[in-house]
């Protein structure tokens, strides 16, 4: 727990510049992997853009965990479709079970924003390179719950 509260208070300070658009958002949705379907609720939130680049960190949460799993990244966008745009990047996977030690893994995401204000739908696939190339999707719609410009 002292851990993902050090994390937490991190990826918070660097939260607090006000150079351009940071924001948090809450989601739900379906964790597919090579295990059984899963259920999935996070809470992500983001830095303002740094050379194009954003960092972010994702608390998450499924059916069989209490205690959430922390995703550390840091994403660019490389496809822009009017709102909608897809990023890759790097970071980190940080899992109860392994003592939150990370684990090194590659990411992508692409957001769609849905007609509705402040909701999107989006897509996560990540691929842990040292652990077997465990690979995992999320497909949730997220909805920001906080954003400062």
């Amino acid at each position: 727990m002292k851990k993902t509260a050090i994390i937490f208070l991190f990826m918070s300070s660097l939260m607090i510049s006000h150079l351009q658009a940071q924001f948090a958002t809450v989601g739900g949705g379906a964790l597919i992997s090579n295990r059984p379907v899963e259920s999935v609720f996070e809470l992500h939130a983001e830095t303002p853009p740094f050379l194009d680049a954003r960092a972010y960190i994702t608390a998450s949460w499924t059916d069989l965990n209490m205690k959430p799993a922390i995703i550390t990244a840091i994403e660019r966008p490389v496809f822009h479709l009017g709102k909608a745009f897809t990023g890759i990047g790097a970071g980190l996977l940080w899992l109860e079970s392994n003592d939150f030690k990370p684990y090194p893994m590659l990411v992508s995401s692409t957001v769609v924003p849905l007609p509705i204000p402040r909701t999107s739908i989006v897509m996560i696939g990540s691929v842990l390179p040292f652990q077997d190339f465990d690979w995992s999707l999320v497909l949730k719609v997220g909805v920001t719950i906080w954003f400062l410009k």
